[in-house]
């Protein structure tokens, strides 16, 4: 097993902290929030063809199928494979116009019982789900295949590419990023934990790229890392946020670093979620206490940022809706269906848009299942 130095991880945080130090060659967003727009409607930042997902809130024995949030989701064979890893505690599958299906795994003991699945993802026409130190192996149909024991490390997240896999690492005195073989034995690690508020937990600390490249993040951390081969992550993206960076060298060198980071977590921009296609990046951030959106064109070289407070949705009608993830060219959004149906109730417009949801509006529960739509952008 190899140890990584402090002088590398030291590295690491002045090029994601420090714009005076960042590679030439890096790509970098420049997120000025003094161009915000005070009003953002929606429907004028995409293509008019949404697509819009109701999940069954029953299966065809009329037993609940409950989830609250999408923490994962794979669209895989024109069927989406959901988990939300607190309420859920399993992987459900739906057709691609959200009918029941399936499930994978079960809460419980026995072969294919979960202890607390956390993640996972479909390699090689199987369903490998994440529980706590171990994987479960399942085809795409549910039948359970078999058990992969991890014994070195508690991952939290993963990721696979094509030499090994990518951790996030769960507890305290863990490194939060974990790079192990594919026999799932740990080779490298790195960002070694400091405080809680530096390691809270991130919506998709790990994710792929619009060209199919690991990508990892972590709190505060302003650049993003790609890891490209089996020794180290490489800076893949900078986010400059001028008026409000933070800078964790400060931060953790303060007498009282735990107080400070958590200051600063308030009081400068906090990633909170990113997504991209080959077109467009989505960035959702916190500054103050308010929720921020930042979207950039990779076609145009525009960009539009906003407080959510700001925004007209008259697409998803739910003030709260966010990109869980990406299909093709298409950004999903997950909404919260009593919000949706507040917002239909509402709204005097005539869109064919609304028309479209306000036919669907029949199928939804407000205390149902949440509703996706897919969008994509267009300026």
């Amino acid at each position: 097993m190899h140890n990584k130095n402090a002088l590398f991880f030291l590295i690491l945080v002045v090029l994601g902290c420090s714009s005076d130090t960042q590679d030439s060659g890096l790509s970098s967003l420049s997120v000025d929030l003094t161009q915000e727009k005070t009003e953002v409607n929606f429907s004028q930042l995409i293509k008019t063809d949404v697509d819009i997902i109701p999940f069954d809130n029953y299966d065809g024995s009329e037993n609940p199928i409950f989830f609250r949030d999408i923490h994962k989701f794979r669209y895989y064979k024109d069927e989406f494979y959901i988990l939300d890893f607190i309420y859920g505690r399993k992987v459900f599958v739906f057709d691609k116009n959200g009918k029941f299906q399936r499930t994978i795994g079960h809460s419980g003991d026995g072969p294919g019982g979960l202890k607390q699945a956390m993640d996972f993802d479909i390699l090689n026409d199987q369903v490998k789900v994440l529980d706590y130190g171990r994987f479960l192996n399942f085809d795409t149909s549910g039948n359970y295949l078999s058990m992969d024991k991890i014994s070195d490390f508690v991952g939290e997240k993963f990721i696979k590419y094509n030499k090994g896999y990518a951790f996030i690492g769960a507890g305290m005195d863990a490194d939060n990023l974990v790079l192990v073989t594919n026999e799932l034995q740990q080779e490298i690690s790195f960002f070694p934990y400091h405080t809680r508020a530096l390691n809270v937990s991130l919506i998709n600390p790990l994710h792929y790229s619009s060209e199919g490249e690991a990508i990892y993040r972590r709190q505060l951390n302003d650049t993003l890392f790609k890891i490209t081969d089996f020794q180290r992550p490489a800076p893949y993206l900078y986010i400059d946020f001028q008026q409000k960076k933070s800078n964790i060298n400060e931060l953790l060198n303060s007498s009282e670093p735990e107080q400070a980071i958590s200051k600063a977590r308030s009081q400068y921009c906090n990633i909170f979620d990113f997504h991209e296609t080959k077109d467009y990046k989505y960035l959702a951030f916190f500054v103050g206490g308010e929720a921020w959106a930042y979207i950039y064109s990779n076609k145009s070289k525009k960009s539009v940022i906003y407080k959510r407070s700001n925004l007209i949705d008259e697409i998803t009608f739910d003030p709260r809706a966010v990109p869980v993830g990406v299909i093709g060219n298409k950004f999903v959004f997950k909404a919260n269906p009593q919000n949706v149906l507040a917002g239909i109730e509402s709204y005097q417009g005539t869109s064919p848009h609304f028309q479209k949801l306000k036919n669907l509006s029949g199928n939804l529960d407000k205390e149902g299942n949440p509703v996706l739509f897919l969008v994509e952008f267009d300026f």
